[in-house]
């Protein structure tokens, strides 16, 4: 499981709030199955809230179902 707060905003999409983390500009969205999120390593989630903190950046971050770090 992620250390930021996500919630599920519909079947396989979970969103990350502009809360979670200082500097994010806009939500960080991850598409997967509920298996899939719960099986996500944590580095995921940190770059996608770091994605989410570039300027410039419309509307969301987005991370697929395949989403892995490095």
């Amino acid at each position: 499981m992620p250390k930021y707060k996500a919630t599920q905003v519909s079947k396989n999409v979970w969103e990350i709030p502009v809360t979670e983390k200082e500097g994010m500009n806009v939500p960080a969205r991850i598409y997967a199955n509920e298996n899939l999120f719960a099986n996500m390593d944590d580095g995921v989630f940190e770059q996608s809230t770091n994605l989410a903190c570039l300027p410039g950046i419309q509307k969301y971050s987005l991370a697929m179902p395949d989403a892995h770090w490095g």
